[in-house]
């Protein structure tokens, strides 16, 4: 599944206050493609964008408990090859068996999940993604430092990436946890 961008050209004119010229207009939609699949990275690989019935397959660990890997879930509407009385969901990200058994081997389950477009969440990639790419727009040739006379200014690393503020704002709005750390 091709995963869209989460900004528009049109978000980027809000956000930069001016128009796209001819040659940023062509860039623009590959560069928020770009911006969006660094959020979903920063994210936990979250796909972020709401998906209803999704399928995935899943390996079963051996336990009653089977963690859904997309967050967050809005819904479970079926495990292939069991009743709804065989499992819970329990309104979060695990689905427990309620027969007895455990999880093993290869399991489809449907579920919706992710963020509307209008959800706090989602809007903050859209504005994460558009600095991104407002920072490529200005300095497209990667300056880093320039000087003229006594006047001398740095400026910010313009290739497609995410700041770390960047990076902490969107692990904060998707709750992505950090690997050996617990809460």
């Amino acid at each position: 599944m091709a995963l869209g961008s989460f900004a528009t050209a049109a978000d980027l004119v809000a956000r930069m206050g001016r128009d796209l010229g001819d040659v940023e207009q062509s860039q623009a939609n590959r560069l928020l493609a770009d911006a969006s699949h660094l959020v979903r990275m920063a994210a936990g690989y979250q796909q972020i964008s709401r998906v209803d019935n999704d399928t995935v397959t899943l390996r079963g660990s051996g336990t009653p408990v089977l963690r859904l890997p997309q967050r967050p879930v809005r819904d479970v509407t079926a495990v292939a090859g069991l009743t709804t009385t065989a499992w819970s969901w329990d309104g979060g990200e695990r689905l427990t068996r309620c027969d007895g058994y455990v999880w093993m081997g290869p399991t489809a389950v449907t579920y919706s999940h992710g963020f509307d477009v209008d959800d706090i969440a989602y809007q903050v990639a859209v504005s994460v993604v558009c600095d991104a790419v407002k920072r490529v727009l200005v300095n497209r040739d990667l300056i880093k430092q320039r000087s003229i006379d006594d006047y001398s200014e740095t400026l910010v690393d313009a290739r497609a990436s995410l700041m770390p503020g960047e990076q902490d704002t969107i692990r904060q709005a998707f709750g992505v946890r950090t690997w050996g750390v617990t809460s």
